[in-house]
């Protein structure tokens, strides 16, 4: 038991709780912005072709009560790891009041499930870290904040209250991110009305985004605005559908490692 041993390791965009099991492998608690907890088993001793990956709770060893409780059934992300989701802050509350995991794989290729015991002990420090990390992480992942498209009403000329706070939670990612190297803002109409006037309230919407994220803490000199007015359409525009499609402001964020290019104006 006292080799047992809860680790915590995180940054701004990912929390991880671990435990290696000795002639295993390791087991994870991972938190990610705007994602459930999950669960994560890596270990080469798992089986080749998985049938079936449960993982159980119970109250320990020594109680009365040994009955295991299902709380999660796993994917196979590949022949070494695999994921549980679920109800994973429920098991993870759980075992910060003493609870046990049990780990059950199993396979055509074995003649019996192989089981593993997870001990919720010496789990309290780490855990206190785990829970802080979580705390702190950003509103969006970075697949979030990559690439988000705004639309916006006929007439609408400024971004609206929910758009705001999306724009504030961009912000957040960018704060937090030292990699992101431009944010490309694009306003689009659609083909109501003449081109100038499509111009310019393709121009006054993105830059209502922009000074939204500027006031929010972005670097003025991070943003770059582009106007296109009904140039670059989505959706056909001889609908009302198509028209809302067509009436948008785009926000792109690109990090050093996937700037690929832009559509020049």
């Amino acid at each position: 038991m006292d080799l047992v041993k809860w680790e915590y390791k995180g940054d701004h965009f990912q929390c991880l709780l671990n435990q290696k099991i000795n002639n295993f492998g390791q087991v994870s608690f991972i938190a990610e912005p705007s994602q459930k907890l999950a669960f994560k088993v890596e270990s080469f001793q798992l089986p080749q072709s998985i049938q079936i990956a449960k993982l159980y709770q119970w109250e320990s060893p020594w109680s009365r009560n040994e009955q295991l409780l299902p709380v999660g059934e796993a994917r196979q992300v590949s022949n070494h790891e695999l994921i549980f989701n679920g109800a994973m802050d429920d098991v993870l509350r759980a075992m910060s009041e003493g609870a046990w995991l049990q780990l059950s794989v199993s396979s055509q290729t074995l003649e019996s499930p192989v089981l593993v015991q997870l001990p919720g002990v010496h789990l309290r420090d780490a855990l206190t870290e785990f829970t802080r990390c979580r705390a702190a992480l950003p509103a969006m992942s970075y697949q979030q904040a990559r690439d988000l498209t705004l639309p916006f009403e006929s007439g609408q000329r400024v971004a609206s209250s929910q758009q705001q706070q999306i724009l504030r939670d961009i912000a957040e990612y960018v704060r937090l991110d030292k990699s992101v190297k431009r944010i490309l803002i694009d306003g689009h109409t659609d083909n109501v009305g003449s081109s100038l006037a499509n111009l310019q309230i393709a121009r006054v919407r993105a830059d209502d985004v922009a000074s939204v994220l500027e006031e929010a803490g972005v670097p003025a000199s991070l943003i770059q605005v582009r106007a296109h007015g009904a140039r670059y359409p989505v959706a056909g525009n001889d609908s009302e559908l198509g028209q809302a499609n067509n009436r948008r402001v785009t926000v792109r964020v690109i990090r050093r490692q996937d700037d690929k290019g832009s559509q020049s104006d």
